[in-house]
């Protein structure tokens, strides 16, 4: 069971929820309904044993086989909600123990977008826990972890919503309504945004639209120009997506520091260094995509 809850990232949302604090009573009604399988993309419609009897197997095992699951979220100690952000739900975790200071949003990665052969996924939630245990164990008093735009649930969203459309207009808008309902909850008019790979983009994107909320933006392995990232590995553009990089002359005014690996083969330092001021660019030593930075979390953590 414990390797299921893993490997399935809709399971692992159940799973998850068991050890996690809600504010959001209504959302685990979700769990009661008949369409639970579909809402949660654990199986699809064509599959051949998706029929009535399957379905009331498969609701039970769910719902009462989640207390072998092993896995604990790292973010279990912290309140969870599903923020209502149209077009997206946005799924994200938070503690509050200052209000009024300044509030830490971290920002995941692109997750699991595309599959080993290149072709997009069914379901774009991370495998990895990089960006959350990062933000679980931030000992800074007010702190958040937002999911992108279709992880941990699929509900109206469309594969381009991962893939050419991940930083769409619509997608940033969802993600700074979540923010701003964040920030009204900590009763604060700061955020410092931590954007991982993909997420330096979306932080980028809803810094350069409210540069007063700023206090600083730290990026890890952060993805800052999306076209010269693309344009990097041979790929085109993300068509239906915004770019940085067409408001670097803002972006470069806001208080920022940037970590990257120096064996980055996704991100490589001169990608970082040729968009960033050289002074807000950290090289860290033998780091890769989001591994080996651990010399660095006390900076990170540092920053209030």
């Amino acid at each position: 069971m414990a390797e299921c809850c893993q490997r399935n990232k809709s399971l692992f949302l159940l799973c998850s929820a068991t050890t996690t604090r809600h504010e959001n009573p209504p959302f685990l009604k979700i769990v009661y309904k008949k369409n639970i399988i579909r809402k949660f993309s654990l199986v699809k419609r064509g599959d051949f044993w998706y029929n009535g009897c399957m379905k009331k197997f498969l609701l039970i095992f769910v719902l009462f086989g989640l207390g072998a699951c092993s896995y604990r979220n790292p973010l279990s100690d912290m309140s969870f909600q599903m923020t209502p952000a149209p077009p997206h739900v946005i799924a994200n975790w938070y503690k509050i123990e200052e209000p009024g200071a300044p509030l830490k949003i971290y920002i995941e990665g692109d997750g699991n977008a595309f599959d080993r052969n290149g072709l997009p996924t069914d379901n774009p939630t991370p495998s990895g826990d990089f960006v959350r245990r990062l933000a679980a164990d931030d000992p800074s008093p007010n702190v958040a972890y937002v999911g992108r735009p279709c992880q941990y649930y699929q509900g109206g969203c469309d594969v381009s919503d991962w893939t050419t459309a991940r930083f769409s207009e619509a997608n940033v808008n969802s993600m700074d309504m979540t923010i701003k309902a964040l920030m009204k909850k900590a009763k604060t008019n700061k955020i410092i945004l931590i954007g991982f790979s993909g997420g330096a983009q979306m932080a980028g994107l809803i810094a350069v639209r409210h540069p007063e909320r700023i206090k600083q933006i730290v990026t890890v392995s952060g993805v800052l120009d999306q076209v010269a990232w693309a344009k990097y590995h041979g790929d085109s553009p993300l068509s239906e997506s915004l770019n940085l990089g067409d408001k670097k002359e803002v972006f470069q005014k806001i208080p920022q520091r940037h970590y990257v690996g120096e064996k980055d083969t996704n991100v490589p330092p001169e990608l970082v260094l040729d968009f960033a001021p050289a002074d807000t660019v950290v090289i860290v030593p033998g780091a890769g995509h989001g591994t080996g930075f651990k010399k660095i979390y006390p900076e990170i953590y540092g920053v209030r």
